[in-house]
This record gives structure tokens, C-alpha cells and sequence, in this order.
């Protein structure tokens, strides 16, 4: 069955099943979004798959108080939040993530891969409003056996919302305020479907005050902006439009994501000006088909075409008097196209025994990559990136999933990629999944995963061949499943082989630096207290250090945690408070840049729903303590010097949001 009519028959379902209360109807709601394709394609419960998946669902974000997937990512174990210094979002998962160019994590829409070649990010997916989100899938840890590439600190799977018919208002104090809908046709005898996702939002947001900025540190503080505010302003559109007629289907996704220059990008805070300095631009075609071949054999056909344009308007990146009389800015063009094909064959001989047979191929060039300068004392060329690269990506996927008997299922993935640009990589995955009885599960998984170096990192390498760096993850979890709570507990251990980082000490380019090992514990407990009161806690601690120097991995907390308290007083009403803490946060390996602080943030978030079609309501307060809350900086240097923000990147303090919807 196609996603989409899933999603209606799931609703009929809801609608026909006589429940008590809102909360039961959320209890079934639970059990029926369970199920998952994202570990091994083939589709069943997140407590059985291999591995920890996590399942967020949108509507219960939005009751939350999330108000994009890049907020939302930081109610999952072991993902915290980072911050390129020109606006650029990062997800750190287990400790890993930090630095330019670091796109460590697999970001997915609806199934499709959306990180850059660039810079293996995906900032128009993470800015993506939740209201526009059904839910986002995640898995911690490796997944490149079956996604490949960059799924090497985890994957994110967001799926957009279909099948609903809505009308929605957005207001926030730094957010943006704007209009959305969904409108959705179906016409079941021919099983014929349409759906229209849209939103529109702006901000002209006045950032958050900075105190000082590089050039304190320089001692020129007299050519600075600051003290003053960093630039955030925002605009963000984007159509997301599903057609589907039996086992065929056809994506398009427009996205126009851009935003002002934060902090600046070498670290010099830049006018507030409201000025768009950062546009990225996403086209995404996909077609689809699902053949059922015969009683044993199925089949999934994809076509993709995706365009990304990652261009710079007027980026402030000197102060006048610093290396001319007038302000220094940049205008920047990159542009890449993806075409990537798939097939996946799945073999079911018997109820017990499921097989993938799985082919991608894909080509990647870069169409443009061009700058200007203006007020520049000196000549540049044109051209900041060899537009004669591109890549080609042959991928095979061979797995087998079997279940020995009712309590013992056996998982065997092996994917081989080849590069024309990085060479060839294997990635193995062996898990074994033990339902002791229907209370307990038991998990075991080793896998391994890959990131090839991005064209960013092999234009500015130090080194003459820069190689893909590989992960190895052993996981040992454990799940506790009684009727009104839930507990879960994963242990792992990673080596990381050749990680790519900018050099920090000679500060030429980006090298294969020292390994890298992660240990760590997620713990994750869920408890509903009748009818009316739900409680959720997380609780993850990693230690990622370097063993050769015996330093700490910048940009990660040791510890995070997350609290979240669901009160319904009446079926319509929910209150809710999220606590969300981050625990010091290592920086620079260099003794002058200290751990920045710990941080708790609550959030407080009101909800009004009718109970069928109707008018909703959700309001809340974010960081209602209103607490300093710093991100780790990363390393800019020019002419040899080191350019800080001393205290890191502050964040916003306390600030309202406001999101009205009508359904029809």
C-alpha cells in the first residue's frame, strides 16, 4: 500500500474506533505510526528493527512547542544542536558533528537524500516548520549498509504531511509569521490521489545581542559592530506536492530557504541589517514505482532529480579600515545537480525470510561555483571551486533478514560503493533481535559506515589524497514494554578511522585527523499516569575522546537530557512542559578556549484541539527561565590569527510562538 493511502485508511480507522478519551486515541495512534522502512527498507515495528530507531510524530511536536526539525532533533538520545557561524544548522549525534562542512548525518525527505555534496548538509530540510511535518524518523548510530553515504553519525528521515485538507496561520517573535495549508483530492475508485503542502514564512528577526565579537580579542574592537545584534533574519517557502495513482507516484518539491549572516563568517559581527546574505535554493523531482511481481517477489523503482543552489548575497566578511576604507563583502554562486536511480528487489519465500537485493547509481556535478568581491585591495579569481569535478556513485545492497524462530530474528547487510572521486567501501551490518517474551527485547548490532570527503574538503585538502573516513559501532539495547510505561537502555562503542577535520594547528586544510572513540549510554523511559497525565524522560552520556592525545572531541556534551510533562485537563486541552538540559560543552582543544557552561531550557506550550475537524490552537513560551544558552564556536583564522567569539554563539532568551490551523 502506498504511503498516502495509508495514511487515509489509518484515519478512517481512528474515526470508526470508538475510544473513551484523547488519550487512549493517542495510545492507538502510537501503536499504528510504529512500524518503520528506515533501518532496513522492508518495513516493521521500531522496537524490532536493528538498532535504536526513534519515531517523532508532528503533531505530538507541535504540542511540544517544536517549531522545526532541527529544534525537534534535540528531544532524541544523544543529538544535540550546533551552529555554523553564518546561520548554517548542525545536529551533533553521539559527540560527533562539529566544524565546517560537517555533515555527518544522513538528512532525508520523504526518503530522498538531501545532503550537498558541498558540504554533506541539508539546512532547508533542518529549517523545514513542524507544521508541515507528519513525523521524522532517526537512527542513531551508523546506517550506511543501507543508505550509504554520510549515514555515519546517524540518519533523519523527515516525511511531509498528505491526505489532510487545512488552513494554518504562524506568528513568532523570532521565528517568522506567515501562511501554510495542506489541501489534499482523492478519488478512490481509481485510486487516483493528490496533495498540496505549502508554507510561507518571514522574519525580519533582530537577532540576539553580542557583546563582542573577533576583533575584542584583536584589540580593535573600535572597528566593530558589536556591541550590537547578529543578523537572523529569515525567509523560508517551500511546496511540497504528492500525486499518486496505484503503485506510481510523483514527488515535487520546491524549497527557497535563506537567512541573514549570524555572526559573520569570520567571526566579525555583521551589520543588522535584516540582509538575506545566505540563499539556498532546492528543486526535487522523484518518481516512483512499487510493482508486485509475483506471490514472493516485490519491487521498489525510483528516478530522482535534485538541484541545490547554495548562493551568498552581500556576506559581511570584513569591518572597514580592516583591510580597505569600506566594508569588504562577498557574493557567492554554487550550484550542483544529483541524478540517482534505484531499484530494490525483495525476495519473501515464506513469513520467516525476507531478502534485498538493492542498485543505486548516481551522478553528481557541479554546475557553478563563482565569486565576487567588493572593496577587495587585491585580485581574486573568479572561480573558488574546480567546476570540472563531479562524481559517480555505483551502490549494491545485499541483506537478509531472518527469523530463526518466534523470539530470534537475524539481520545481514552488506553494501559495496564505488566512487569515481574516493575510492571503494564496504559496509557491513550483523544484528540479532531476541523477543525474550512479550515484555523484553533484546538487541545486538556491529555496523559500519562511511563519509566520503565533500568537494568542499577536497578543493581546500592539506593533504594530497584525502580518504573517506569509517565508523564502527557494536550496540548492545534493551526495551521494557509494560502496559502503561515503557523503558528503554542502548550501550555502544565506535571507532572512528580518519575522520576529515579542518587542521587546526597548521591551519592549511583538511586533513585525515586522529581517530576517534565514542562510549557511551542512552536511556530513555515513557510512563502514562491514567487518562490525563504522560511523563517522558531521556537521559544519554558519551565520552568521545581522541586515545592518541587524549583529548576530548570539540562542539559535544558529555551529558544531555530531556524531561517532558503532558497534562490534559479536559479531551480539547493539553498544557505541556519540555526541559530540555545540555551539560558543558567541550571547544577548542587549545587551553585558552574553556568548556562553555551547562544549560536547562523549559519550554511551555498550550494546546486546543476539537476533537474531528475544526479550529486548533497551540501557544507557547520557549526558554521560559529565559537562560544564556552558548553554542561552541568554530575555528576561523585569517593571516595566521586566530578569530573568536569569546563566550561562543549566544542564543536566544525567552521568546512567544503562536500557530492557528483550520481543518476542512
Amino acid at each position: 500500500m502506498c504511503r498516502l493511502s495509508t495514511v487515509v485508511a489509518l484515519s478512517a480507522l481512528m474515526q470508526s474506533v470508538s475510544v473513551a478519551d484523547a488519550a487512549e486515541r493517542e495510545d492507538l495512534l502510537d501503536v499504528l505510526e510504529g512500524a518503520t522502512e528506515l533501518a532496513t527498507k522492508s518495513g516493521m515495528n521500531a522496537n524490532f528493527v536493528p538498532g535504536m530507531v526513534t519515531i517523532l510524530n508532528g503533531d505530538d511536536l507541535l504540542q511540544r512547542g517544536a517549531r522545526t526539525v532541527w529544534e525537534s532533533l534535540a528531544l532524541v538520545p544523544g543529538l544535540s544542536l550546533g551552529l555554523e557561524m553564518t546561520g548554517e544548522r548542525q545536529v551533533l549525534s553521539r559527540g560527533v558533528g562539529h566544524g565546517y562542512a560537517s555533515g555527518n548525518i544522513k538528512i532525508m525527505l520523504d526518503g530522498v537524500s538531501m545532503n550537498s555534496s558541498l558540504f554533506a548538509t541539508a539546512n532547508s530540510v533542518l529549517n523545514i516548520p513542524i507544521e508541515q511535518v507528519e513525523r521524522i524518523e532517526v537512527i542513531r548510530g551508523p546506517g550506511s549498509s543501507v543508505h550509504g553515504e554520510y549515514a555515519y553519525a546517524g540518519v533523519v528521515n523527515v516525511i511531509t504531511r498528505t491526505g489532510e485538507r487545512q488552513l494554518r496561520l504562524q506568528a513568532s517573535e523570532d521565528g517568522g509569521s506567515g501562511l501554510g495549508g495542506i489541501w489534499y483530492w482523492d478519488d478512490p475508485e481509481r485510486d487516483l490521489s493528490l496533495s498540496l503542502n505549502l508554507t510561507g514564512l518571514e522574519s525580519n528577526d533582530a537577532g540576539v545581542r553580542v557583546n563582542e565579537d573577533a576583533l575584542a580579542a584583536l584589540g580593535e574592537s573600535y572597528l566593530s559592530n558589536a556591541p550590537g545584534h547578529s543578523n537572523e533574519a529569515q525567509r523560508y517557502k517551500a511546496a511540497f506536492t504528492n500525486l499518486q495513482w496505484r503503485g506510481l507516484f510523483l514527488d515535487l518539491k520546491l524549497i527557497e530557504n535563506s537567512y541573514g549572516d549570524y555572526f559573520g563568517v569570520n567571526h566579525f559581527l555583521p551589520p543588522a541589517d535584516n540582509n538575506l546574505a545566505s540563499l539556498q535554493h532546492t528543486v526535487l523531482a522523484q518518481l516512483g514505482y512499487d510493482p508486485r511481481l509475483s506471490a514472493t517477489l516485490s519491487a521498489r523503482l525510483r528516478l530522482e532529480f535534485l538541484r541545490q543552489e547554495r548562493d551568498r548575497d552581500q556576506l559581511y566578511v570584513f569591518p572597514a579600515s580592516y583591510l580597505a576604507d569600506e566594508p569588504i563583502y562577498m557574493d557567492q554562486d554554487y550550484q550542483e545537480t544529483r541524478h540517482r536511480g534505484l531499484a530494490d528487489i525483495f525476495w519473501r519465500p515464506n513469513p520467516d525470510h525476507t531478502a534485498l537485493f538493492g542498485l543505486e547509481l548516481s551522478r553528481i556535478s557541479i554546475d557553478q561555483a563563482k565569486w565576487e568581491w567588493t572593496n577587495l585591495p587585491f585580485e581574486i579569481s573568479s572561480t573558488w571551486l574546480d567546476t570540472d569535478h563531479d562524481r559517480t556513485i555505483l551502490g549494491l545492497v545485499v541483506q537478509d533478514e531472518y527469523r530463526a524462530s518466534d523470539q530470534l530474528t537475524l539481520t545481514a547487510t552488506l553494501r559495496y560503493d564505488d566512487y569515481s572521486d574516493a575510492g571503494s567501501l564496504l559496509s557491513p551490518r550483523a544484528a540479532a533481535v531476541w523477543r525474550i517474551d512479550d515484555a523484553n527485547v533484546l538487541k545486538f548490532q556491529y555496523a559500519r559506515a562511511f563519509r566520503p570527503p565533500t568537494f568542499y574538503e577536497l578543493e581546500y585538502a592539506a593533504q594530497v589524497d584525502l580518504d573517506a573516513s569509517e565508523i564502527d559501532t557494536f550496540e548492545l539495547g534493551y526495551i521494557l514494554t509494560k502496559p502503561n510505561w515503557e523503558a528503554r537502555a542502548t550501550a555502544f562503542h565506535s571507532d572512528l578511522t580518519n575522520p576529515v577535520l579542518f587542521d587546526e594547528i597548521t591551519e592549511d586544510g583538511y586533513v585525515n585527523a586522529e581517530d576517534v572513540r565514542l562510549r557511551g549510554v542512552e536511556l530513555e523511559y515513557i510512563q502514562r499516569l491514567g487518562s490525563q497525565l504522560k511523563i517522558d524522560a531521556n537521559l544519554s552520556y558519551v565520552d568521545a575522546v581522541r586515545p592518541g592525545s587524549d583529548t576530548a572531541l570539540p562542539g559535544g556534551a558529555r551529558w544531555l537530557g530531556n524531561l517532558g510533562l503532558l497534562w490534559r485537563p479536559h479531551e480539547r486541552w493539553l498544557a505541556a512542559l519540555q526541559l530540555h538540559y545540555v551539560g558543558k560543552r567541550h571547544r577548542l582543544d587549545e587551553a585558552v578556549y574553556s568548556d562553555l557552561d551547562d544549560s536547562t531550557t523549559l519550554d511551555l506550550t498550550l494546546n486546543y484541539q476539537t476533537l474531528a475537524k475544526g479550529m486548533s490552537l497551540h501557544a507557547g513560551v520557549k526558554n521560559l527561565g529565559n537562560t544564556r544558552v552558548y553554542y561552541p564556536q568554530i575555528l576561523t583564522s585569517f593571516g595566521g590569527v586566530d578569530l573568536i567569539y569569546p563566550d561562543g554563539y549566544p542564543r536566544a532568551g525567552r521568546r512567544w510562538w503562536l500557530s492557528v490551523s483550520y481543518a476542512f
